[in-house]
């Protein structure tokens, strides 16, 4: 049972160590580390050559700046092991995760991803923590994931994968919030899934991260993202009285592209007028109550 961690690395060397650090405490046996440096200008890719010195378990990658999910398909192409983390290299896991995890596959033959706790945001007024009641789902597991608003914690860091999940899937590069675009595949893909209490992955709260920043273009893709989702559970029959949250959660994202600063005006009337008059109307009001982001 072998775990490839691919870490993209870009400009991070203030949290690299600690983020190396928990890659160390996982009590896994055969695990392998992919370094990917991103084109960093920080010395981050010197300090990954130093850790792959150090440590046979480390690999690195350098290659030119190309974006996160450029980074993460370069770590998909070198892996080797029959089991997938994605770690971000300003991110943490808990001690022992990932080993704790990892049994279930062993518990459970059927399943093909696990996905435990997150702490979202943790060091900012946003913080929370998102935990789950042990569930194994293995039928209408796409269906499941819809009702239960899996849409809403689309991280791909909080989960393991069984390697043939990513054997032929990559992360649409030049794309902002791509785990909302890869997740829902994924999950469709999946024969049985496991919804882990044990350990916990910690999304840390940077200044300048895509996360605590508000653009328009950022904002425009999520949305696209979500109304895309809601297509295609609106044509499931066995989707269809289950798709309000979905619904109000595009709404809430259109309103957001609205709040933006830099917001395309001529755009979001585009976006707008695809919309019924009554809930044109409902968006249009409250981005004018709402503070800009």
């Amino acid at each position: 049972m072998k775990l490839s961690i691919i870490i993209p690395v870009y400009d991070v060397r203030p949290y690299l160590g600690e983020c190396m650090k928990s890659v160390f405490s996982q009590q896994v046996d055969d695990f392998e580390v992919l370094l990917v440096d991103d084109g960093s200008t920080d010395g981050s890719g010197a300090l990954c050559d130093t850790y792959a010195a150090d440590h046979p378990q480390v690999r690195v990658i350098h290659q030119p700046h190309q974006g996160l999910s450029a980074a993460r398909n370069t770590g998909l192409a070198r892996a080797t092991g029959d089991f997938i983390a994605f770690l971000d290299a300003d991110d943490r896991v808990g001690s022992g995760t990932w080993g704790d995890n990892l049994k279930f596959f062993s518990i459970y033959p059927d399943i093909d991803m696990v996905e435990f706790p997150i702490r979202e945001h943790e060091g900012s007024p946003r913080e929370n923590l998102l935990d789950f009641s042990p569930r194994h789902v293995s039928k209408a597991v796409f269906n499941d994931w819809i009702i239960q608003q899996g849409y809403e914690h689309c991280y791909v860091c909080n989960k393991l994968y069984r390697a043939r999940l990513w054997q032929s899937r990559r992360f649409p590069v030049g794309q902002v919030f791509e785990d909302t675009a890869v997740m829902p595949s994924v999950i469709r893909d999946c024969r049985a899934v496991f919804y882990s209490a044990k350990g916990c992955y910690h999304y840390m709260s940077r200044p300048g991260s895509i996360s605590n920043s508000w653009h328009y273009a950022a904002c425009r893709q999520l949305y696209l993202n979500s109304r895309r989702l809601l297509s295609e559970c609106a044509s499931s029959a066995a989707l269809t009285r289950h798709l309000a949250p979905l619904r109000r959660a595009c709404m809430n994202r259109l309103v957001d592209m609205g709040r933006c600063r830099d917001c395309d005006r001529a755009d979001f009337r585009r976006q707008l007028s695809r919309l019924p008059t009554m809930k044109r109307l409902i968006c249009q009001l409250r981005v004018l109550r709402s503070s800009k982001l």
